[in-house]
C-alpha cells in the first residue's frame, strides 16, 4: 500500500503539556525536546524487531510520550520512550 501522494498533512494534534519543567520532567527527553523546539534533530528508535531506525527533521511538538518531527511537507512522530540517542544539528 503506497501512502506516499505529495499533499500537505492535515492532521488533528492534541495540545501538549504545558509544563516540561516540573520536578517530575527534570532530565526527561520531554523537557530536553521542549526546550529545543524548532532545533534540528536526528532521533534513534529501537524498533520491536531490535533493530534502530533514524528519523531526521525539527521538533514540532512535544506529548506526554511522544515526539513530533517536521521535514518538509512531512510530519514524523515517535514513542519517546523508543527513542535511545538524540543528535542536534
Amino acid at each position: 500500500m503506497e501512502c506516499e501522494n505529495n499533499r500537505p498533512v492535515e492532521i488533528n494534534i492534541p495540545e501538549p503539556l504545558p509544563d516540561y519543567n516540573s520536578e517530575n520532567n527534570i532530565g526527561s527527553w520531554r523537557q530536553l525536546f521542549a526546550a529545543n523546539m524548532g532545533k534540528r534533530v536526528k532521533i534513534e528508535l529501537s524498533l520491536f524487531d531490535g533493530t534502530m531506525k533514524s528519523i531526521c527533521g525539527d521538533i514540532y511538538l512535544v506529548g506526554n510520550n511522544y515526539i513530533g518531527l517536521s521535514y518538509g511537507d512531512k510530519l514524523y512522530f515517535g514513542d519517546l520512550f523508543s527513542i535511545k540517542f538524540a543528535t542536534f544539528y
